[in-house]
């Protein structure tokens, strides 16, 4: 990322030359270098939290710090989380990119990123998968495990499950508490039920 910054800032260089770019070397670097470090974790310090709605049948696993695939610093670009779905209930239920919500303590959405992952049910014919309630979260044709790893999106059969990981704009270098909200639909477009997580943000003592 640095080696980005830096490439970017020779590119401006003008006739007040070096100076312009120690200036822009100052104002850039210093806040990559403050920028606060942490992870989320639920109310009481645990990386896992768990939500159950026992009318629909829905069941949802969250995991922080849980990554351990490539590249291995992921978690100092986005926030990552890894998520397990349940469905045993009697409906479909949809998992889609436009149906997560993660909101801080100040009201700020941090985007979620889509790298592209879906599945079918047997039988079916691969038409895409549905954006969900909200199309305004990022897309980034990452490779890799970043893409491999990822919660596919798609319709999940009664009494099936899906896991992987969900990538979000960084929230520990701005916010220090967060809620995750799902909002669940069934593949007829009606809605479920919505679970929500709520999050800290960790920091160890410098």
């Amino acid at each position: 990322m640095l080696a980005a910054v830096l490439h970017r800032i020779a590119s401006l260089r003008t006739s007040r030359g070096l100076w312009l770019s120690a200036a822009l070397l100052a104002a850039v670097v210093a806040p990559l270098a403050c920028t606060p470090r942490g992870e989320l974790v639920a109310v009481d310090g645990s990386r896992r939290m768990v939500a159950r709605d026992p009318q629909s049948g829905i069941s949802v696993v969250l995991t922080t710090g849980a990554w351990d695939g490539s590249p291995s610093d992921l978690g100092a670009e986005v926030t990552v989380i890894h998520a397990l779905v349940a469905n045993m209930g009697s409906t479909p239920v949809r998992l889609a990119p436009g149906d997560l919500d993660l909101v801080d303590e100040r009201g700020f959405r941090h985007q979620l990123i889509d790298v592209g992952g879906s599945f079918v049910r047997s039988g079916e014919v691969d038409h895409g998968y549905h954006p969900g309630r909200d199309i305004s979260y990022g897309r980034l044709d990452w490779g890799g495990e970043i893409a491999s790893l990822a919660l596919p999106w798609g319709v999940l059969a009664p009494g099936t499950q899906m896991r992987g990981y969900l990538y979000f704009r960084r929230i520990d270098n701005t916010a220090n508490a967060a809620t995750l909200t799902w909002h669940f639909f069934s593949d007829q477009n009606k809605p479920i039920v919505d679970l929500a997580f709520e999050f800290f943000v960790a920091r160890s003592a410098r």
